[in-house]
């Protein structure tokens, strides 16, 4: 997982400083680092630890049917009544996730990245150049991932 302030104004979007994983727990959002080789256990432990009830797996690539639409409900500034919860079990994406100051900060997140966007909080989703990403979604109810844009 890689972190930092992104900047975006007049002088184009860039990266910022770099800010590091006791930053993005200071600012509420949980992440940790859990091997892809056996993950099913670690992840069965955090969704009894956390409560969430359900899971499933999304996967996108270049050769998903519709992919720029799919990624259209995303990539604007959006919150959710519930946690968004990933775990990245192969490819990679970016969460660009409003910090208590109201700054974005951008997490790529990898194979064996686990992260939890706390619900109500202004975010967005973009996949990388690669545009692949393997990932487990945790839900406590999926009514509440529905996205409410600012």
């Amino acid at each position: 997982m890689r972190a930092f302030f992104w900047i975006e104004d007049d002088a184009g979007p860039r990266e910022g400083e770099a800010i590091d994983g006791e930053t993005l727990r200071a600012e509420g959002i949980p992440h940790a680092r859990i091997e892809t080789v056996g993950w099913e256990a670690p992840i069965d432990a955090l969704m009894r630890e956390r409560g969430y009830r359900t899971r499933d797996e999304v996967r996108l690539s270049p050769s998903t049917e519709n992919l720029d639409t799919i990624l259209a409900k995303f990539d604007r500034e959006h919150l959710h009544t519930d946690d968004e919860v990933r775990y990245v079990l192969a490819g990679e994406g970016i969460f660009d996730i409003r910090s208590s100051g109201d700054r974005w900060m951008r997490v790529v997140v990898e194979p064996g990245d686990f992260i939890v966007v706390p619900k109500d909080r202004h975010h967005r989703f973009l996949l990388t150049e690669s545009r692949t990403i393997h990932a487990v979604r945790l839900f406590e109810d999926q009514a509440g991932w529905v996205p409410h844009y600012r």
